[in-house]
């Protein structure tokens, strides 16, 4: 009788104990996603501190933007490894950033061409008749874009052997289909700019947290795909 009372608790430490480890691994790997986003977009990053205006400057915004892309697919291979077990952030956002990068660069490309067209010809038809037309469809197609890329380099990182076109009709399937994730995508992202905007010393703690569920959603959604063909 004494031998069990004794067992449980030592049990329940080395439960508590593993508990513990796998949360302060995962803190530590998000905390690293985040100051490795920094280091893989340091122009971007000095751009944020030093802009007075950010809206004028958004050419060259999107320009340092290019860097983003590559980055994020070393965030999901972190994110990626974090679910196979004791998660190595530094050596996984390198890793997804070798393996991945260049394709998620020219996922990123398109995606930066399509907004810059939006904002261009928002800044032509703002001031005419034609803004309360064009303006929805411009702002849709903006976001759509940003939403299919960043699917685009989370299947990606998910699928190590997939071409880039395959993996970019299967995200616009997707992102389109599963609307409602998208949504939250967008909301998510949204919260990131706004931090990185309002405050960017402090904001830049918020990339690697909210974008976990981004890459999370669309991880599910690919393997919910697979699933119904198999």
């Amino acid at each position: 009788m004494s031998g069990t009372t004794t067992r449980a608790p030592r049990g329940l430490f080395r439960l508590r104990h593993e508990t513990l480890d796998t949360i302060f691994g995962y803190a530590y790997a998000i905390l690293m996603v985040d100051v490795l986003l920094v280091l893989a977009n340091l122009p971007l990053a000095v751009m944020l501190l030093v802009a007075r205006d950010l809206l004028q400057a958004w050419p060259l915004l999107l320009v340092l933007s290019l860097t983003v892309a590559p980055s994020l697919a070393g965030a999901f291979e972190v994110y990626r490894s974090m679910g196979e077990g004791q998660p190595r952030p530094f050596a996984a956002f390198w890793h997804g950033y070798r393996r991945r990068g260049a394709a998620a660069a020219l996922a990123g490309l398109a995606a930066v061409l399509v907004v810059g067209f939006v904002l261009y010809d928002g800044a032509i038809v703002g001031g005419t008749v034609w803004a309360v037309l064009l303006g929805p469809t411009l702002l849709v197609v903006a976001l759509l874009a940003l939403v299919t890329a960043v699917a685009t380099i989370a299947g990606l990182t998910v699928f190590a052997s997939a071409s880039l076109r395959a993996t970019a009709k299967a995200a616009l399937y997707l992102s389109v289909r599963r609307w409602y994730s998208s949504v939250l995508a967008l909301v998510l992202l949204g919260l990131i700019v706004v931090a990185l905007l309002m405050q960017p010393v402090l904001g830049a703690l918020a990339p690697g947290l909210l974008l976990y569920p981004v890459f999370a959603n669309a991880h599910y959604a690919f393997r919910r795909v697979l699933e119904r063909e198999a």
